[in-house]
């Protein structure tokens, strides 16, 4: 640690926020409060979270048994964010299971997957990797790159291709995607997901290529009409509501009817139309359930609601499907809200921060951790929730100056809901292990001790000096 700190020293000009020139504090800033929050299960959260980490804990055991970790680390990145999301609420491990991808509905996937070089596909099947290399957090439905076959999170790749991050480099043209592994030039337009990609290089773990299932996405739902689409007419201002279709199948008998579509399948599509965004939020409101974090987070915005200061909150969370939930609640109260997310067009949400800025009435923010971390100027608001720990706690520090930053005039107080005697204590120990890493190698005071050696240290550095000498004069 000492030979680092002597290094850092000698190459690496810093400056924070506590800095000081001449006795003064380079930024003059409000205090920023930071509190934990704990958030206690109910007996039946308790009782699933439990279970699963059970599970968890066995087919781990089970990789060290065998002494394929390396070989899974995956599969124990997926195991681990399956606790993370049962300590949010128990509906992202069931109804939002399968991680489909919303940013890429224009594109035609399938098509894209079949482009790929039997190498490519060959390597993929051997070794198939479900970790994001920028954020380094398991990925379901990872977005993967042609022609190299390297791949991202969705939130992650909708980051390295957003037309604003060419502005912020100074370039007038579009952005330059390159892959993060490789550094090959990418165009976004000609990427699969790993659900499509496996569909078709693998249709054995698929039951067989679904390339239909990109057109008549209208038709597909007629069998659920009355549980989803009851009122989706209502205000629709297009004319009088149309009757219900009905299944006509051709021949003798009756057809099998079709599997009713899952929120994480709706989610995809409300991306397309306003009519099947309202389908997705119909569905999500009929089958919606609160969590304990969700109601602790609702008993902080209403304190900062009843206490009428006009304060703003920022609420970042990992899990775009968690944001849909808690829209659900927000909504019924009547505050109004807007959305920053990687699946979210990049003028959507240009168009979301200016509204929060600008609007008295637009108290809350909803930001997905990954996608809005970084580049957003947000001082508008005073108020962060963390909803959900994450590995590398600078990740955050990063999301809460979207806030604590030039131009703030109010104290900014975080909150970080936390459920104890779950795999989240262990994240944050993890936290604060780093924390002690980098601060021990980039602390002022610290460096500062190291710039006048010891009797001990000089001695040490002498005698290596005059060892040098020697072998040059000598030759040995």
């Amino acid at each position: 640690m000492q030979q680092l700190q002597v290094l850092l020293k000698a190459v690496l000009l810093r400056r924070t926020k506590s800095s000081k020139i001449d006795g003064r504090p380079i930024l003059q800033l409000p205090p920023r409060i930071t509190e934990k929050v704990h958030a206690v299960f109910s007996e039946d959260e308790r009782q699933l979270y439990d279970a699963l980490e059970t599970r968890t804990q066995i087919q781990f055991n089970k990789y060290l048994e065998a002494g394929s970790v390396g070989r899974n680390y995956s599969n124990v990145l997926v195991l681990l964010l399956r606790l993370r999301q049962a300590c949010c609420h128990p509906h992202l491990i069931t109804d939002f299971s399968v991680n489909v991808n919303a940013n890429t509905g224009d594109i035609d996937l399938i098509a894209n997957a079949k482009a790929f070089s039997s190498e490519v596909v060959a390597r993929l099947k051997d070794n198939e990797n479900l970790e994001c290399p920028i954020c380094i957090d398991a990925v379901e439905n990872p977005i993967i790159f042609f022609p190299c076959g390297h791949s991202t999170c969705t939130e992650c790749f909708a980051r390295i291709s957003d037309p604003a991050l060419a502005v912020r480099q100074g370039n007038d043209g579009s952005v330059e995607v390159r892959c993060p592994n490789c550094r090959a030039k990418l165009d976004p337009k000609k990427v699969t997901d790993n659900v499509s990609f496996r569909k078709v290089h693998f249709p054995e773990e698929t039951g067989g290529i679904a390339e239909e299932a990109n057109e008549n996405n209208d038709d597909d739902d007629d069998n659920d009409k009355s549980d989803d689409d009851s009122d989706d007419d209502d205000d629709d201002g297009e004319g009088p509501s149309k009757p219900p279709k009905t299944n006509k199948v051709k021949g003798k008998g009756k057809g099998p009817s079709k599997p009713k579509k899952t929120l994480a399948e709706l989610k995809k599509e409300a991306q397309k139309n306003t009519k099947a965004k309202r389908k997705y939020l119909n569905r999500l409101e009929k089958t919606w359930v609160t969590s304990a974090k969700i109601e602790k987070t609702m008993e902080i915005l209403q304190d900062i609601e009843d206490r009428k200061t006009g304060e703003k909150t920022i609420i970042f969370s990992q899990f775009t499907s968690l944001l849909d939930l808690l829209e659900v609640p927000i909504m019924r109260k009547g505050w109004g809200y807007r959305r920053y997310d990687g699946s979210m067009k990049p003028a959507d949400r240009n168009q979301a921060v200016l509204e929060f800025t600008d609007k008295p009435n637009c108290k809350i923010m909803l930001v997905s951790l990954k996608a809005g971390n970084s580049g957003l100027n947000l001082v508008a608001a005073s108020q962060v929730i963390i909803f959900d720990p994450f590995w590398n706690p600078y990740i955050e520090e990063q999301a809460i100056d979207r806030t604590h930053r030039i131009g703030q005039l109010r104290e900014v107080h975080i909150h970080r809901i936390l459920v104890e005697k779950t795999v989240e204590d262990r994240i944050l120990d993890l936290q604060e292990k780093k924390r002690e890493l980098i601060e021990g190698a980039l602390d002022e005071k610290a460096r500062k001790n190291v710039s006048r050696l010891d009797t001990r240290e000089l001695a040490y550095l002498f005698v290596c000096i005059l060892l040098f000498i020697r072998r040059c004069l000598t030759g040995y």
